[in-house]
């Protein structure tokens, strides 16, 4: 591909590394329960062995890729409905109270980061969704929980949870972007948050942040039953 070429001739660096391993996983082009070496990752893209060794390192910190043995590592897997709907059941009881929190806390800088992270995300949803489009709403993504998980001012146990869930969670919702579904969903979230962000409306924050999990559950649920191999529930690679 294109991309792996240019990612080898101008960018080894362990954070490009990271981000070329993190988006492919993100859209499934690394599948989920495929092997990952240092070495052979090294060889097929024609990197060094520590900008690999890093990224892996972080992408585990991440939760989307576990550790088989010190030199194999494994991207989380299966990708299963089980998996979603735990992950799901979790967000639901955690999320919305995390964006309140955030939200209702937030200092006029950080509030009006949210509003302009809220702008460029809408921009996205407004346009065709191709694979770049799709990973660059992920990243303002985010970008936006990031903040909101740092305004709650929360961070020895609040923000840890929600690291713990966030690779998974973003992972899941490519998934449904890619497969265009609720697109129009997140762009109306995204224009309400607006002004709940300058009102501080927390109950407000909470009502959205509850529909759009919902909206992805759905969705994201019946994206992975369609794609299911054999009724085992383990997820097909998605491709566009």
């Amino acid at each position: 591909m294109a991309d792996t070429r240019a990612w080898a001739t101008e960018a080894r660096s362990s954070e490009a590394v990271y981000r070329m391993l993190r988006n492919r996983i993100m859209t499934c082009e690394l599948v989920p329960g495929q092997l990952l070496t240092e070495r052979t990752s090294a060889v097929q893209w024609g990197l060094g062995l520590p900008p690999v060794r890093d990224a892996l390192t972080r992408l585990v910190g991440d939760g989307l890729v576990q550790v088989v043995s010190p030199n194999a590592y494994r991207i989380i897997t299966p990708l299963t409905l089980k998996s979603v709907n735990d992950l799901f059941t979790v967000w639901a009881l955690f999320g919305p109270e995390m964006a309140a929190l955030g939200t209702s806390r937030a200092d006029p800088e950080q509030a009006g980061r949210l509003r302009q992270l809220m702008v460029d995300g809408n921009a996205v949803l407004a346009g065709p969704l191709d694979r770049d489009q799709v990973l660059r709403f992920i990243h303002i993504t985010e970008r936006t929980f990031d903040l909101v998980a740092s305004a709650s001012l929360n961070d020895r146990l609040l923000i840890e949870v929600y690291r713990s869930l966030s690779g998974e969670l973003w992972r899941v919702l490519a998934l449904v972007l890619i497969s265009a579904d609720r697109v129009d969903t997140f762009l109306a979230a995204g224009m309400t948050w607006h002004s709940v962000i300058d009102r501080r409306d927390a109950l407000g924050v909470t009502r959205l942040t509850s529909q759009a999990a919902a909206a992805s559950r759905a969705s994201a649920v019946r994206l992975l039953t369609d794609r299911t191999k054999n009724g085992d529930g383990v997820v097909l690679p998605l491709r566009r």
